[in-house]
């Protein structure tokens, strides 16, 4: 019965990004997933900044922004693909918190 409550109250624990990076693997696809994020959003910039030190056109540039983008969707579906279950759950946790202080 104790075992029962102790499990519950491990359950009920919020979880944050500690739990989420215990292992090297997992450190490395969460930095893995922000170096995605950055990407994706930054694509433009990179792209742009990239294509003129190329010196390339405008298709150029537009091929190489959409390169840049699409290698930081891979790779967030990659490290997500490792890391789902448990950021999820961080992120939930996360929310709830934001929602319970505004109903006190």
């Amino acid at each position: 019965m104790t075992e029962e409550i102790n499990n519950t109250e491990q359950i009920r624990k919020p979880k944050t990004i500690k739990d989420l990076v215990n292992t090297p693997f997992k450190k490395a696809m969460f930095i893995v997933q922000i170096i995605s994020y950055v990407l994706i959003v930054g694509s433009p910039a990179v792209g742009a900044a990239l294509g003129r030190w190329l010196d390339l056109g405008t298709a150029g540039k537009g091929g190489l922004i959409l390169g840049i983008f699409i290698a930081g969707e891979v790779l967030f579906y990659a490290s997500l693909a490792f890391l789902g279950k448990e950021l999820i759950l961080i992120l939930k946790d996360k929310f709830r918190s934001w929602f319970n202080k505004q109903k006190k």
